[in-house]
């Protein structure tokens, strides 16, 4: 079993390459690094969860994958392609459909924990 707490250090973490390198993404303000820990799957899928970290930046992000996440530290706005913007904290938890793109804005160093599920 698991245990995500916005109370617990995480341990584990490891710093993973650059946002770019891993996913669609598209830097658009700062330097943003990614860090994570994997606990069940794997990142080539189809179904992976873990930790994911990042520091403060900005960035275009189009899924390839659906994702659910609740962030357990810092705090993200997450707009859509209607230009909806919503704010994330500890606690909160939200959905990503493969195929959306969304932009990224990273205000607080973020933690969360995810699901992702990656379909052929």
């Amino acid at each position: 079993m698991h245990t995500y707490k916005s109370t617990k250090t995480e341990t584990g973490i490891e710093a993973w390459p650059p946002l770019t390198e891993t996913f669609d993404i598209k830097i658009l303000k700062g330097e943003p690094a990614q860090s994570g820990r994997v606990d069940y799957g794997s990142l080539e899928g189809p179904i992976v969860g873990g930790v994911w970290e990042c520091t403060e930046g900005v960035f275009e992000f189009n899924y390839t994958a659906d994702e659910l996440a609740t962030v357990l530290e810092g705090e993200v706005r997450i707009t859509d392609a209607s230009g909806n913007t919503e704010s994330y904290g500890p606690g909160d938890s939200f959905h990503i459909a493969k195929g959306e793109k969304t932009v990224w804005e990273v205000v607080r160093p973020l933690r969360k924990c995810f699901i992702i599920y990656i379909s052929g």
